[in-house]
């Protein structure tokens, strides 16, 4: 008799494991990544992808010399002043480009009426707090689209030059042109991958390029320049 027990419990143990063997089994297979995308369970996650700015437009290398430089920075300026205008910017066509708050874009042409550099003018008072060279939130907004677009338009290069009012020792407001300057290269270069080569010129001249001629607060003397050229005149 105590054979007989003895048999029927082990035969239950074998039960009892096999059965918790195909539940472990079962759950495994439902909990799969195949199940679950078979039975629609879960959506699988597609790899995200940078969408084409299609405003900015974009040119491979060699076009340079397809098309030549001045096409070449009509294209870009156009591109640029549709990026702006995507995000919101309005602007206002002036004599030599466009003005919208805080921020122009401006041609510079030769005397043949050619266009040869696009010229974004950042207001000092929108790029950095008084005194400062930390760029603000927005000054970095702004920079970005200058990025985008050299990096769309990779057969250009670029100059930053900072300027001042006239308000205080002029040492000191040299300083933070130039401290300023290379605030806009730090953040075109490290948060941006614009490379080193594609800096021509990056410096600071206090107030020595008044826009407006006074030694007084002058807002369109406070700010900084970022000049965007062809690597080479192509005609």
């Amino acid at each position: 008799m105590q054979v007989n027990v003895a048999i029927y419990l082990l035969f239950l143990a074998i039960l009892v494991a096999s059965s918790s063997c195909k539940t472990t089994e079962s759950n495994s297979f439902t909990t799969s990544s195949a199940f679950q995308k078979f039975c629609g369970c879960i959506t699988p996650i597609e790899p995200i992808e940078k969408k084409e700015n299609l405003a900015l437009g974009s040119l491979p290398e060699g076009s340079l010399d397809e098309m030549g430089t001045t096409p070449y920075l009509e294209k870009l300026y156009q591109g640029i002043r549709k990026d702006f205008e995507h995000s919101g910017t309005t602007f206002e066509e002036v004599s030599d480009g466009l003005h919208a708050k805080g921020v122009e874009l401006k041609r510079i042409e030769d005397p043949e009426k050619r266009l040869r550099e696009l010229l974004i003018v950042i207001d000092g008072d929108v790029a950095f707090p008084s005194g400062k060279s930390t760029l603000t939130p927005k000054a970095k907004e702004l920079i970005a689209k200058i990025a985008d677009a050299m990096t769309a338009y990779p057969e250009t290069n670029c100059r930053i030059g900072g300027h001042t009012d006239s308000v205080g020792a002029f040492q000191m407001n040299l300083k933070l042109s130039k401290d300023r300057s290379f605030a806009v290269k730090a953040e075109l270069k490290h948060s941006h991958n614009i490379v080193e080569e594609r800096f021509k010129e990056v410096d600071g001249y206090a107030d020595m390029r008044k826009i407006v001629d006074t030694m007084l607060a002058e807002k369109k003397n406070r700010r900084t320049e970022i000049y965007v050229g062809t690597v080479r005149i192509v005609y």
